[in-house]
């Protein structure tokens, strides 16, 4: 059995919470929603509070929020008795969503099926699987409740954290605006390249060395890698890095056993604060130099599905997913979600696709014309002049705006400030990439072999 209390004697310093008014809070973001909490299916945890699994004797200092999700909320905390196998004081938990924990559980199975570790996944498969699980049990008027944490290793911020690539140009003297003597830019520096390549090297392994498809591969999901996090010996070095005092906004009357008393909002991760901290130990970050960036590493598998069960419905937002998930949804071997994200429709994100890949194939149109009654009231242009565009006329005034742009895909191109080489390169990945039909599109391995991803890659091997 686990157990969550206020702390009591441990070593670690009350962390002081900063409580932001309504209109601060409006403007800092989001949180979970309070129903969640309300409803049960949330832990409560609290900033300053210790978690942990009895039968271990392992306790987790809660210091700060990571990040929120679908399947549940993650914290950084303070393990104060690691162990041999996940040495690093500095570690993130997840607390489960109620009835979201059994694929990540499945997952991890079949890593260690595979005979692949914890440690193993981090460092050589660039997946974050955790290092061990627990039950915590709360009890309350309507007797007690189980949730299930887990424990992760500490990660850096997003992949397309522009703080990372910065250091890597800082150090490389590369700038977006550096020109190659011929009157052609060369902005996108080798660091984007590397980066870009992990990520798809990330992938690929997950697919080809273990089986996984993760179902909600995108940038929220993927994060870097910090070399040395473990070389930060105090907890006033750790909050420099994520966040400094907590965030939070006050909840009126929260419900006891049920609701915290505050809702958290995630910090986030100061890369050049870690540089200026390591500097002071005489250590590099790690990872600058000759375009190198830190691992991407591919986190959250609760969506994920091995490639022996049954497909599952994966909960990526719809402005992310490929054009067969919208269209054939509940006719493909992914079936997705169809309901609209943020107040993008999916007819929306359609036309948006129309601009890079052209007017929508017939096969496309038939199938979401029966998919269901949205579909059925789709009207798809039939003038010949429209080309069956959904929203011709405003890719016409498109066309007008950008007369010098063949596609949206070369005024992407174009604005990368690329030289005339590296620019064919790399509109001929993009049109490698972005086509309509799965079977079109290049695999990953040959994503990795294109010429514009060539880049040193010594952290991978």
């Amino acid at each position: 059995m686990s157990t969550a209390r206020e702390d009591e004697g441990n070593p670690s310093q009350n962390i002081p919470v900063v409580l932001l008014t309504k209109d601060e809070a409006r403007r800092r973001g989001r949180t979970e929603d309070r129903d969640l909490y309300s409803s049960g299916q949330l832990f409560p945890v609290e900033i300053n509070t210790e978690i942990g699994a009895k039968k271990a004797d392992r306790i987790f200092h809660v210091l700060n929020k990571l990040g929120h999700g679908t399947y549940g909320t993650v914290w950084l905390v303070q393990d104060t008795q690691p162990p041999a196998n996940a040495p690093s004081r500095w570690k993130a938990i997840k607390m489960h969503r109620q009835g979201t924990a059994d694929t990540d559980l499945r997952v991890s199975k079949e890593f260690k099926r595979a005979g692949i570790s914890p440690e193993k996944a981090l460092t050589e498969y660039q997946v974050a699987i955790p290092y061990e699980r627990f039950p915590i049990r709360v009890g309350g008027p309507g007797g007690k409740t189980t949730y299930t944490c887990s424990v992760l290793p500490l990660l850096g911020p997003r992949v397309d954290n522009r703080q990372v690539l910065g250091l890597s140009n800082e150090e490389e003297g590369t700038l977006c605006s550096q020109d190659d003597g011929n009157g052609n830019g060369n902005g996108q520096t080798s660091s984007s390249l590397f980066a870009c390549r992990q990520i798809a090297l990330a992938l690929q392994k997950l697919h080809n060395m273990v089986g996984i498809a993760h179902g909600d591969f995108r940038p929220a999901n993927i994060l870097y890698y910090l070399p040395h996090l473990d070389k930060l010996q105090s907890q006033d070095e750790i909050m420099q890095v994520y966040g400094g005092q907590p965030e939070a906004v006050e909840l009126e009357n929260p419900e006891p056993f049920k609701e915290p008393d505050h809702l958290v909002f995630p910090a986030k991760c100061d890369v050049y604060a870690l540089k200026e901290i390591l500097a002071r130990k005489n250590l590099d970050i790690g990872f600058i130099g000759h375009g190198q960036v830190p691992r991407a590493t591919v986190i959250d598998m609760g969506s994920a599905w091995h490639h022996a069960w049954e497909p599952r419905h994966s909960l990526i937002p719809v402005h992310y997913k490929a054009p067969e998930c919208i269209i054939c949804s509940g006719h493909t071997a992914f079936p997705d979600s169809r309901e609209s994200v943020d107040g993008c429709l999916e007819t929306d994100v359609l036309a948006e696709m129309e601009y890079f890949l052209g007017p929508i194939p017939v096969p496309y149109r038939n199938a979401w014309k029966e998919r269901d009654e949205q579909g059925k009231k789709t009207m798809f242009p039939s003038n010949p002049a429209h080309v069956g565009f959904l929203r011709y006329s405003a890719l016409k005034k498109w066309r007008k705006k950008h007369k010098k742009a063949k596609s949206p895909l070369h005024l992407v191109v174009m604005q990368s400030e690329l030289s005339k080489e590296k620019a064919d390169m790399f509109l001929d990945l993009l049109r490698g990439v972005f086509r309509w039909f799965p079977d079109q599109r290049m695999s990953l391995e040959e994503i990795l072999r294109h010429p514009f991803l060539q880049v040193t890659d010594t952290s991978s091997g």
